[in-house]
């Protein structure tokens, strides 16, 4: 069985101002492509676990990217995936994207689970879903591709905190707020001048707690080096919602 590969016109309104798809933009590819292939495979959404009829939903529980070159303006980016190392809660799936005549771009794994719409818990993943395993290498290589993110212990010089509303267009077909909103709102709480004339190089995001429509999230971003950065998206005061990293590097020319 091949992996699956979609392939995408880069617009002008996924662009930064310098004619470059945003890094955001880039985790919408992933998503719509892992969506098409697992119709293709048979357990889109809603997902149905044969042995008991239980109707599921996916989401995403953690997702690390790395961009070796940020594509731009009218280029067509090819985003091929593939699921691996199935478990009895989680599935992983690994992308890699390119330009169309075959330039690599950069690799992204994710970690996924299956939510009871209801009772808004992780279920087991369906039995049949382990059977579409690729057994395929990993592209972070082998051994597990996420850190264990943890917060700095004491407000960092340079931190950043901003507030932000939920609202209709940031729902999705799960009724909470969909992960790329999540991206957005820590990378727009950066200061200007520390995104200035740099772009992504790297993501990692593990999502925590969802978030529904009319909530209200604190955004948190603080430096941790020279080229990176930690944050988190919470309730404002309590639980995250979100912990992440960011690491930065010059735009392109």
């Amino acid at each position: 069985m091949e992996p699956h590969t979609d392939h995408y016109r880069v617009r002008s309104y996924e662009c930064t101002p310098d004619g470059r798809l945003r890094a955001t933009q880039l985790l919408n590819y992933f998503q719509e492509t892992a969506s098409e292939h697992a119709r293709l495979l048979g357990f889109d959404f809603p997902v149905i676990d044969e042995a008991t009829g239980a109707r599921g939903a996916w989401v995403l529980s953690q997702l690390r990217v790395r961009i070796d070159r940020a594509p731009r303006w009218r280029d067509t980016v090819a985003v091929t995936t593939f699921p691996y190392g199935v478990r009895s809660l989680t599935a992983n799936r690994d992308f890699l994207f390119a330009l169309e005549d075959g330039t690599p771009c950069g690799v992204a794994s994710t970690r996924w689970m299956v939510i009871d719409p209801a009772a808004r818990k992780a279920v087991r993943i369906p039995a049949y879903v382990a059977s579409f395993d690729f057994a395929r290498e990993p592209v972070f290589g082998p051994g597990d591709p996420f850190a264990r993110l943890r917060p700095p212990a004491e407000a960092a010089a340079g931190e950043t905190v901003r507030t932000y509303r939920v609202m209709r267009s940031h729902i999705d077909l799960n009724g909470h707020v969909n992960n790329v909103h999540y991206a957005d709102w820590m990378l727009e709480s950066m200061p200007d001048e520390a995104v200035r004339g740099r772009r992504v190089a790297e993501l990692e995001i593990v999502f925590r707690s969802e978030t529904l429509y009319g909530e209200t999230v604190e955004t948190i971003s603080a430096p941790v080096g020279p080229d990176a950065w930690f944050h988190r998206v919470r309730a404002p005061g309590g639980a995250d919602h979100i912990l992440a990293t960011s690491r930065w590097t010059a735009a392109e020319e």
